[in-house]
């Protein structure tokens, strides 16, 4: 029979039972040599330092490569040392106990000294009780690991590593404390970051400079070895600009029961209005609409943010000429002169925010439901969970539950988010008073994915109709009639 086998464990701990990557392996190896199975090393998976749990976001590439082998070649028995080496979301451990019925793949556990036989009801059941027993688990392991987290947050004590930009030291006022400093020349590159995201400045640009200028990357500054496989070149990326503007620590706070708290160490930076310009940023990441993959969106004013009326497709630029347009990205069903539309759009945004209270009018918002739904949904988990235990609840039935909970529970995470003025809509308004004039200098000075940024803050949708007429447009006033009759803008919280 052809084997394979699977070996994981978490990260360092002091856990003395859990057994090492080596261990697990040994195992197998000796499991397949006592019944005759043929497991060669290259059927021998294994991912170390990796959890398992449904609170780990860490991806398991040699998991991910079994569950294909599993998929498509011959293979007749997984060997594993428990089943919370596989999977701790009792969801996705049912997945591949079905995907190894399918494919008629026996599951033999070391731990138990037993062969199990999916497609057997017995054996089956057993599995899912495995993998039930798992996941509760994992949760109490994560209430005993939370627990401590929250006695050091409570009181605004930092606990883990220090991010970039800090260190630890000893307290020289009292030699039994450490303490979190600064480091000044990575504050300062901190400070940087956050202030040109703010500003809406590309994320790629930002990387592009810092690798330019060699600032070393936070893995590297805090005493971390290359990568083998980066070849001794670690550039930034943009996930550790996005890691940085995330980072409540940088402001001095510690968040504990949904509120923030002052942490016993300093701001990154003294500056007074740091704590505003970090949030303007962590606020711009978070919004998904201003997320890009192309480098084109951030090159014209309503490319990937315009929609078509007749098709809802977005619209993209259309070259060819010196009359560049706006056209439908699917079918071209509708095509208008970009230098137009970018005219109005930008004396739209410019005169609406020059009315009085535009402000107070955009932001006003109230996130106290989804909060309520977000706390009701984890109750009602720990109450499914509790009734399973009890044999209150079916596998099954507890399983269909915990996946839908968990997808709204993911939705309303998504939606909460701050309501911060974009820091590029202030900067237009400042000291304005109101004046057009003023606003409109501003607007001009403007690269367009700040542009891009102040028009996702102000409007819901625009779109560009079909025109209702052959006749071609030629003046001023046909233009302006063209534009109110083709161009259809639905303000934001109106």
């Amino acid at each position: 029979m052809i084997a394979a086998s699977y070996s994981r464990k978490s990260h360092v701990t002091r856990n003395v039972t859990e057994r090492s990557v080596q261990e697990q392996d040994a195992m197998s190896l000796k499991a397949a040599q006592k019944n005759s199975w043929d497991l060669t090393p290259s059927r021998m998976y294994r991912d170390n330092n990796i959890s398992a749990s449904r609170y780990s976001k860490e991806e398991r590439p040699d998991w991910e490569r079994l569950q294909k082998v599993l998929e498509t070649e011959p293979v007749d028995v997984l060997i594993m040392y428990e089943t919370s080496r596989a999977w701790r979301k009792l969801y996705e451990w049912a997945a591949l106990v079905e995907l190894c019925a399918d494919s008629k793949v026996l599951i033999h556990i070391t731990a138990d000294g037993r062969t199990y036989d999916p497609n057997e009801d017995s054996d089956w059941s057993a599995l899912m009780e495995g993998g039930f027993d798992s996941e509760k688990e994992s949760r109490k392991i994560r209430k005993r690991v939370k627990r401590a987290i929250d006695a050091n947050k409570s009181q605004g004590k930092p606990h883990g590593r220090p991010p970039y930009g800090y260190e630890t030291r000893i307290d020289p006022e009292d030699l039994k404390k450490k303490i979190r400093v600064r480091i000044p020349e990575q504050a300062k590159i901190v400070k940087e970051i956050i202030t040109r995201v703010a500003k809406s400045i590309p994320i790629a640009s930002i990387v592009k400079d810092l690798n330019e200028r060699g600032i070393v990357i936070p893995s590297v500054a805090r005493g971390a070895k290359p990568n083998k496989r980066s070849k001794d070149v670690v550039l930034w990326s943009p996930p550790m600009i996005r890691w940085i503007c995330n980072n409540i620590a940088y402001i001095g706070k510690v968040e504990f029961e949904g509120k923030l708290i002052d942490a016993t160490w300093p701001p990154i930076v003294d500056d007074e209005d740091f704590e505003e310009i970090f949030w303007k940023a962590n606020n711009l990441l978070k919004d998904p609409e201003r997320k890009t993959t192309i480098p084109a969106r951030n090159k014209y004013l309503l490319s990937a943010l315009g929609d078509c009326g007749e098709c809802n497709a977005t619209l993209r630029r259309r070259g060819g000429s010196d009359l560049e347009s706006y056209t439908c990205l699917d079918k071209g069903c509708v095509t208008m002169r970009m230098e137009w539309v970018d005219t109005f759009i930008s004396e739209l945004v410019c005169n609406k925010l020059a009315e009085k209270d535009v402000m107070a009018q955009i932001f006003a918002r109230d996130d106290k439901h989804l909060y309520a739904e977000q706390e009701a949904l984890n109750a009602e988990l720990q109450v499914a969970l509790d009734a399973r235990a009890k044999r209150e609840l079916s596998l099954r039935a507890y399983m269909q539950e915990e996946k839908i909970i968990l997808a709204r529970l993911e939705e309303i995470q998504r939606l909460i988010k701050p309501a911060m003025i974009p820091k590029t809509v202030e900067d237009l308004t400042k000291d304005a008073q109101g004046n057009l004039k003023t606003i409109r200098s501003r607007w001009a000075k403007l690269e367009i994915p700040a542009k891009k940024d102040v028009i996702r803050t102000l409007f819901e949708s625009i779109k560009i109709m079909k025109s209702s007429t052959t006749k071609k447009v030629r003046t001023d006033e046909q233009i302006e009639e063209s534009l109110r009759e083709r161009v259809k803008i639905k303000w934001a919280h109106e």
